[in-house]
């Protein structure tokens, strides 16, 4: 077995946990476009980049096996017979594939109403392929790239992803490859810890906001996850807020403290539940942080509706929930009037009103 073919091997916690983030924002996801009797988009189209054989050393499912699964228990949502969906399952490895498709027949998981794309084929020839269905504005689009220590999402293969309409990705980076990063030019000058995860993860999440177009409405978030002795990472990217809403949502189930971490990013030793102690030194510097500006803005006047206060959580990488308790203040000392507790995702094209007290 190839040293980095995990897939021969159990799945660790820190894979486990990158498997249950895409899980559960392709359940958060796919509801979005099947819910409706008339959906958004005529196409879905799901992509595994680095599908593997679909289960680890003991028979733990992975990505592929996962994400059949949901579209399984999506079978009987009112949109289910307008859509076309189609899943890709992609790997460079022809074994892979082949066990694979071994896999999908034992565990009964081709769906008659699922067209199955399952190929040996190497990462940038399969995103070539594929080029027509990432541009294509009828169909909605989830990628997920498990890269695996190789450093394939280019700049231009990020700036295709994100020039994709209706298209999320989450996308893994290797250690190998953050170190790599660490000695970028525009990434070096921001940190000033290089042994620092903390510093390093922020600096490479800036350095691909760096390559969005100027002036765009595109959300990305990080997540990062220990892996024995690595820290590894993930980078979300939407082009829609209900996007970044949904994966923040998903990212603060799986890490209470941050939203961003499957351990303490931050080191700060605060343990899961001591955030209800109402305890200045016990609240997390990225949700301080984010209170202070947002109270700051909304003192100054700065923001005028719901969308300006849900936009200055996606900053932070914060929930909309985390907004409520600055807003609650700010209405009982008199300084703001808004008729909203926590700012609605779904109430983004006709948002309310926040309104500065004379």
């Amino acid at each position: 077995m190839a040293a980095g073919d995990f897939h021969g091997r159990d799945f660790d916690e820190g894979t486990l946990t990158k498997l249950r983030i895409f899980e559960l924002y392709a359940r958060e996801w796919l509801p979005v476009f099947l819910s409706p009797a008339k959906p958004p988009r005529s196409e879905i189209h799901l992509f595994d980049f680095f599908s593997g054989p679909g289960v680890d050393g003991t028979g733990q499912w992975g990505s592929p096996l996962r994400l059949l699964k949901q579209l399984k228990e999506y079978q009987d949502l009112a949109g289910w017979p307008q859509v076309q969906v189609c899943a890709h399952f992609f790997d460079a490895s022809a074994g892979k594939i082949k066990r694979l498709s071994a896999n999908l027949e034992t565990h009964k998981l081709r769906l008659p109403a699922v067209t199955l794309d399952v190929r040996a084929i190497e990462f940038h020839s399969a995103l070539q392929d594929c080029a027509a269905v990432l541009a294509s504005r009828q169909a909605a689009k989830l990628v997920f790239i498990d890269q695996c220590g190789v450093d394939q999402v280019t700049p231009d293969v990020f700036q295709q992803l994100v020039g994709s309409p209706t298209c999320d990705f989450l996308f893994f980076i290797s250690s190998s490859t953050l170190h790599r990063f660490r000695d970028h030019p525009a990434i070096k000058q921001k940190i000033t810890r290089p042994e620092d995860h903390y510093q390093v993860h922020r600096a490479v999440l800036d350095f691909y906001r760096g390559l969005l177009p100027k002036r765009s409405e595109y959300y990305l978030a990080p997540f990062s996850i220990r892996k024995g002795a690595n820290i590894y990472g993930l980078i979300f990217g939407s082009a829609h807020p209900l996007g970044m809403d949904k994966f923040l949502q998903v990212a603060w189930k799986t890490d209470e403290i941050n939203g961003e971490a499957d351990f303490d990013i931050n080191r700060e030793n605060i343990r899961p539940g001591e955030l209800l102690l109402p305890l200045e030194e016990l609240r997390p510097s990225k949700v301080t942080a984010f209170e202070r500006e947002l109270e700051h803005l909304l003192r100054t006047g700065a923001l005028k509706t719901e969308l300006d206060v849900v936009r200055v959580c996606f900053d932070h990488g914060v929930r909309r929930q985390h907004a409520e308790p600055v807003l609650a203040k700010l209405k009982k000392e008199g300084v703001i009037v808004a008729d909203f507790r926590v700012p609605q995702i779904d109430r983004l094209d006709a948002p309310r009103s926040i309104l500065m007290r004379k």
